[in-house]
């Protein structure tokens, strides 16, 4: 089932995949859609019943970008409380992958008491991206921003000269490649970011919300991901081990291959 939601100028799409008595809240990753977890329809649609939306810059979901330029925490959880209710629903899981890893961090930090297991798919949030910070907090960076929408050469430029002085990760140039394709995705990267730079989770915070609230983790990674760290998802999981079990996947940062949803319906759904 396809539908909408509207709350204020926000008009949210989403999408009701299986029929399970476990609820899943699901967000996708960057340039993806809800629509990626219809792949998951075959091996969850007995058990859960997933709630997957269409981010903001994303999919069908519309709003107005000049009034919400960059959330606060206070208006995304109203955004979301109010979808909750929309939907009836008072406890569920949540799901993020990559970028929507991101949403599913704060839906934890924010309804504690009404989730029971996050899943964590090679999730953005576990730790400040270098980029976002100086694009969207400096003024330096908006500027040099600006200027790689039209010239991403000035872009690479900067990530080459950064490694070899080893202030940024070898995997930079791979993560430029994947992001930063076209004139487009390199705008609506900026505006993603815009939009979320507020939406942080410390993960000392996020580690006693998660043991006061005995909320389960499932955190899945590609083992040679370009785009999230392993070694970062890894050191979060020695950070909440009693709460969470490690799946290191043969994969990259496409966690919805064959192999993987494979995986993924055997081990951890």
């Amino acid at each position: 089932m396809n539908s909408f939601f509207q709350h204020k100028d926000i008009n949210l799409f989403f999408r009701k995949i299986g029929s399970g008595s476990q609820v899943i809240i699901a967000f996708h990753g960057f340039t993806k859609s809800s629509e990626d977890y219809l792949m998951f329809e075959k091996f969850t649609r007995d058990k859960y019943t997933l709630y997957a939306i269409d981010l903001f810059y994303h999919g069908k979901t519309t709003f107005n970008s000049k009034i919400w330029k960059s959330f606060t925490k206070p208006q995304l959880k109203e955004i979301f409380k109010a979808f909750l209710k929309h939907i009836k629903v008072e406890h569920f899981q949540v799901l993020g992958y990559s970028m929507g890893g991101r949403l599913a961090l704060f839906m934890t930090e924010q309804f504690p008491d009404c989730i029971s297991k996050t899943f964590l798919l090679a999730p953005d949030g576990l730790k400040i991206n270098f980029w976002n910070w100086l694009v969207t907090s400096t003024r330096t960076g908006k500027g040099i921003y600006g200027l790689t929408i039209s010239n991403p050469g000035l872009v690479y430029g900067i990530s080459n000269t950064g490694q070899k002085l080893n202030l940024f990760p070898s995997t930079m140039n791979k993560f430029l490649d994947i992001n930063f394709k076209t004139k487009g995705m390199r705008l609506r990267v900026y505006r993603v970011w815009q939009l979320y730079k507020n939406i942080t989770v410390k993960q000392n915070d996020l580690k006693k919300i998660i043991i006061k609230n005995n909320i389960q983790l499932e955190l899945v990674i590609g083992h040679k991901d370009p785009v999230v760290s392993p070694k970062i998802v890894k050191d979060f999981h020695k950070l909440v081990s009693k709460n969470s079990n490690l799946h290191a996947i043969k994969a990259g940062h496409d966690l919805f291959k064959p192999h993987v949803l494979k995986y993924l319906a055997e081990h951890v759904f």
